[in-house]
């Protein structure tokens, strides 16, 4: 479930309300806007049913790709690849 797989992340919030944590951290160098990048992810609800697993890139073997900055995905993902609001 997705209740296991956030066991022992340590959860941040920014100050617009993203909760992000990191279960494996990148190597190289921090990415800009107009680099294509590619993640692995899983959705999970909130609420009553957290940790209910809704989707996993994974499950599927289908990596999320796109180009940073290039406004095809949701801001707070942006964020978390580029940084801001305390994310490193």
């Amino acid at each position: 479930s997705a209740a296991d797989v956030s066991k022992g992340l340590k959860f941040t919030t920014t100050p617009s309300g993203l909760q992000w944590a990191d279960a494996k951290e990148g190597t190289g160098g921090a990415l800009k806007a107009g680099s294509s990048c590619t993640i692995d992810y899983v959705m999970s609800t909130s609420g009553a049913r957290y940790g209910s697993k809704i989707y996993s890139t994974k499950d599927v073997e289908k990596p999320y790709r796109w180009v940073l900055g290039d406004g095809s995905t949701i801001q707070g993902l942006e964020m978390a690849i580029e940084g801001g609001e305390g994310m490193p």
